[in-house]
């Protein structure tokens, strides 16, 4: 009896574990539904935009925006209008920080 009990103790935790895993997965996850549209991400502060796209993967952002306008090694640059967003990203694709430019090269909103 007391083996039983142990076993279903063990499930039922387990169990647990599980679904716990799975809602922090589905609302922590940096989806491509969730990303603002390059218009929007113009009219953010660079606070902001900040705090929006770090943990993305730099593919989802080009997916989901298009090709960038300027690519070097670790960084991309999508044009917005008389805006720049310049996007870092570390060697495994993942985004680190970011920021936004006017024409002249100072950042906005900050």
């Amino acid at each position: 009896m007391k083996k039983k009990l142990s076993v279903m103790t063990v499930i039922i935790l387990a169990l647990a574990i599980c679904v716990s895993a799975w809602f922090y997965g589905y609302y922590n996850r940096k989806s491509n539904n969730n990303l603002p549209t390059l218009t929007a991400i113009a009219e953010m502060s660079e606070a902001d935009v900040n705090s929006l796209l770090p943990g993305y993967h730099i593919d989802q952002l080009r997916e989901v925006w298009g090709k960038p306008d300027t690519s070097e090694d670790g960084t991309v640059c999508w044009k917005i209008g008389d805006t720049t967003l310049i996007v870092s990203y570390k060697n495994n694709g993942i985004v680190a920080i970011c920021g936004l430019k006017d024409d002249s090269g100072v950042s906005i909103g900050e």
